[in-house]
């Protein structure tokens, strides 16, 4: 395993690279940024490195006896502690230090991984931070979080804290490509849509679901566009039908406004539009809207994201926000 497939992360790959190549590994790293953004990923690559016999900081060999066990999930020198509920509790912190007392098997290093380690409980926390203090020298202990500043100010001052950027919208179609081919559906609109993060990207390629959602809440908001033709407690069904999925449709809805938009103030500059594939109907009702009308409808989008999250009454945000969408633009 390398680091040549990991979608940007230049510093934190760097950083990794550097420390391995002067052999100044720390006991303890805190890998820290979005969901889905390849902590995890990259935490078992460097564990793999570190494990590996041949001690090359580029990558690991895949065939010495630590890089085979690793590979089969069953190598007792390196231990993922998951949660087995909502949180991670004092007694999967106690299993390390049970575990940190026995020297490695197969390699001169033992590495620990706690992904979603802000899901400790203060006690593990503070239970952990004795390990922190006085490790073997041959442990290494990774935590990924995807907000670290819920970890105790005194594990964070302890550790390496390396910072996961979001990607690019160009470096996660790059990726899309290399994953999926030029087959897949809808890549502009999900590189986008992914805000920078693979693992997110990865799941709205692979999901049906959402390419549906996506279809249906365009075409609503194309009928929105002429007023007469839909009915607000018709449309109103569409969004009770989904409300799990009511974050998304709300994305989905801003984001088609902004192309619009975007098609009425720099006509003609297709490679600005998100929804590429929509061009046609996008087109079609930036010749609808005024450019004030059109910030005014992603400014509701918006606040109905607030309201529903603040609690107000469901039906009542949506057939508000319907009721000023189906409105004539003055």
């Amino acid at each position: 395993m390398d680091f040549k497939g990991i979608t940007g992360q230049r510093e934190v790959i760097a950083n990794l690279t550097d420390s391995l190549t002067k052999s100044r590994i720390g006991h303890a790293y805190i890998f820290n940024g979005p969901k889905g953004i390849g902590k995890k990923t990259v935490a078992r690559i460097f564990a793999h490195i570190l494990l590996c016999e041949k001690k090359n900081p580029y990558g690991s060999c895949g065939e010495c006896l630590a890089c085979r066990l690793s590979a089969e999930g069953t190598n007792p020198d390196f231990r993922i502690i998951r949660s087995e509920g909502a949180s991670i509790g004092i007694d999967e912190v106690r299993k390390i230090q049970g575990d940190i007392t026995i020297k490695p098997l197969y390699s001169d290093r033992k590495v620990y991984l706690i992904p979603d380690a802000e899901k400790m409980t203060v006690q593990a926390q503070n239970c952990l931070l004795k390990t922190f203090e006085e490790p073997p020298e041959y442990a290494v202990i990774i935590l990924t979080a995807s907000n670290s500043d819920m970890l105790l100010e005194t594990i964070r001052s302890r550790a390496v804290r390396l910072n996961f950027k979001k990607n690019t919208p160009g470096e996660v179609k790059e990726f899309l490509l290399r994953k999926y081919g030029e087959k897949l559906e809808n890549i502009d609109f999900i590189a986008s849509y992914a805000d920078g993060v693979i693992g997110k990207a990865i799941e709205l390629a692979e999901s049906e679901e959402f390419s549906e959602l996506r279809e249906e809440t365009i075409r609503l908001l194309d009928k929105l566009g002429h007023s007469k033709l839909i009915d607000v407690f018709e449309a109103y069904e569409f969004f009770d039908k989904n409300r799990e999925n009511i974050d998304k449709i709300l994305d989905i809805m801003a984001l088609f406004y902004r192309d619009v938009l975007a098609v009425k103030v720099a006509p003609g500059k297709d490679k600005i539009l998100i929804n590429s594939d929509k061009k046609d109907i996008i087109e079609k009702n930036a010749l609808r809207y005024s450019v004030s009308r059109l910030a005014d409808n992603i400014d509701l989008v918006e606040k109905t994201r607030r309201n529903i999250r603040q609690n107000v009454n469901f039906q009542l945000s949506m057939e508000v926000l319907l009721m000023k969408l189906r409105e004539e633009d003055n």
